[in-house]
């Protein structure tokens, strides 16, 4: 049975095109529309199966939809929430797939009107990928996935329950939190380690480069995505990841302590800690 008559994706790039891959593949909605900036991309999303048609045309893509899934870099969601609740019908539910949520949410509740009946429910799909644009778009991208819904005082319960049933029916493993816990979270776990990862990259000397094997390589991955988005990234949530930063910092400069120090017992402590935290995330999916 069909979920939903009409969903609309704004933005199919690597997160949108997998999410309407995904939605057409279990058949969630009778139409899925893809809006998009460049017919090009549009057209490649049609070809590519992530979605049913696609337009520039903001008003006549959210038309009629009752859920509007906005995938564009973080910077440009709350503009985006706006244009679409001006053409949404009355009971149309937005979300996001952003990866920051604290100024997205605040942005995007002020952009939507209790009066004219459309509400948003700020989303993090936490699919994890260096790849970008709808040609590396796969269905599966989202399955057993983590992903972050918020809650704030303002979110109405009914399309809280839609947008978690959402996610859920993609395959994801679902939680909801207020955008300041989200916030705190992926700071650690995902941003700081980004921001680690190009730093570490940027640093390191070219000519340097052709010895570099599996250990670079792994360690430094995510530091071939896309720049831009994820300075707007780092920036909407500068706050929680300098407090990232120093509890990372704190650990770091205990090591070197050990290091400089020659201190082979410390040194071990501190390295079994960090790896039994690694292990400990992977027995638990195991």
């Amino acid at each position: 049975m069909k979920r939903f008559n009409k969903i609309t994706i704004i933005g199919v790039g690597l997160i949108g095109g997998s999410i309407g891959l995904a939605v057409r593949k279990r058949r969630l909605a009778k139409e899925v529309v893809g809006v998009f900036r460049r017919s090009s991309t549009l057209r490649r999303a049609v070809r590519r199966g992530a979605i049913d048609r696609g337009t520039m045309d903001m008003a006549d893509g959210v038309k009629g939809a009752d859920l509007v899934v906005i995938a564009t870099p973080v910077s440009l969601i709350p503009i985006m929430v706006r244009e679409a609740a001006r053409h949404a019908k009355k009971g149309c539910v937005i979300t996001d797939a952003g990866s920051t949520k604290g100024w997205i949410v605040a942005e995007s509740e002020r952009a939507v009107s209790r009066r004219s009946g459309v509400f948003f429910v700020g989303s993090h799909p936490m699919a994890d990928s260096e790849k970008t644009g709808v040609g590396s778009a796969v269905p599966g991208l989202l399955k057993d996935a983590a992903c972050i819904v918020t809650k704030t005082g303002r979110t109405s319960g009914r399309a809280l329950r839609a947008v978690v049933g959402f996610w859920k029916a993609l395959g994801s493993r679902v939680s909801v939190m207020s955008p300041a816990a989200h916030d705190r979270s992926v700071s650690s776990i995902s941003h700081l380690p980004h921001m680690l990862a190009f730093s570490l990259a940027g640093s390191v000397d070219p000519s340097d480069l052709k010895y570099a094997a599996e250990g670079f390589r792994d360690t430094t991955r995510v530091a071939s995505s896309d720049p831009e988005l994820w300075a707007d990234i780092f920036l909407t949530n500068s706050k929680e990841i300098m407090s990232s930063s120093r509890c990372f910092l704190k650990t770091f400069k205990a090591v070197l302590s050990a290091l400089a120090a020659g201190d082979r017992s410390k040194m071990g402590r501190l390295l079994g800690i960090g790896k039994a935290k690694r292990d400990s995330l992977y027995e638990k999916k195991g």
